[in-house]
């Protein structure tokens, strides 16, 4: 029973005629199952065995012709390489992966994710925007509003404060980048989190940040590839 319920899902799915009889008919469809069963054991060595990442150059993103983003998430050691799918008024940028997971920036401030699991539905991250536009100290409320198990949202409210650590040469992929380097420490009464950013001191691009998503996603490391 369970091999007609292939058979007929192949046979609906993909117009097989190996399923309506025969001995040169049945060849086929043991041929084509094996082919289905090749596959799904493909498959699960690719999960187990992910590819291989490509080797950054610069030649390589030079030659990009959008923006690239690149997203490690720490707590899963996952690396992703993001392009910008759309690009809206306050400086607001939303990255996409190929899977079409998301990472939604403003002034290079995580204010979002989307497909992680668990996402930053949104953030009032007022205190981090300030100092990065000035590249100078700042302190505020940071509000989080983070997706729950059973289709909530739940709000989390932090003080936090801004500080300059200085200036620092930042080098991504044979390019360095003047910039200054900002940390925001907030808390609340269950915990503390620390973001950084490297902002360049030239435009206020920030090239590289390391930012809390949430207590399931944990930390992102961002950098800007290409603008």
């Amino acid at each position: 029973m369970k091999m007609r319920h292939i058979c007929l899902a192949l046979c609906a799915g993909l117009a097989l005629s190996a399923c309506s009889g025969g001995t040169e008919k049945a060849s086929s469809q043991s041929s084509t199952l094996s082919e289905v069963a090749n596959v799904i054991v493909a498959g699960r060595k690719a999960k187990r065995n992910p590819p291989e990442l490509p080797t950054l150059t610069r030649p390589l993103l030079d030659n990009l012709t959008v923006g690239s983003l690149e997203v490690i998430a720490s707590k899963r050691a996952q690396t992703a390489y993001l392009i910008p799918e759309a690009r809206r008024s306050g400086n607001l940028t939303v990255w996409r992966t190929g899977g079409n997971s998301q990472v939604i920036l403003r002034d290079g401030v995580l204010i979002g994710t989307k497909g992680l699991g668990n996402d930053l539905a949104s953030a009032d991250a007022s205190p981090a925007l300030a100092a990065v536009r000035s590249r100078g100290s700042s302190a505020g409320q940071r509000v989080m509003y983070i997706r729950n198990d059973v289709n909530g949202v739940d709000r989390m409210s932090l003080s936090c404060e801004v500080h300059n650590l200085g200036a620092e040469n930042l080098e991504i992929v044979e390019r360095s980048f003047p910039t200054v380097h900002l940390r925001e420490d907030c808390s609340n009464e269950t915990g503390k989190i620390a973001n950084h950013y490297w902002v360049d001191r030239r435009d206020g691009t920030v090239w590289k940040s390391r930012q809390w998503a949430g207590p399931q996603t944990g930390y992102l490391d961002i950098r800007l590839l290409k603008k």
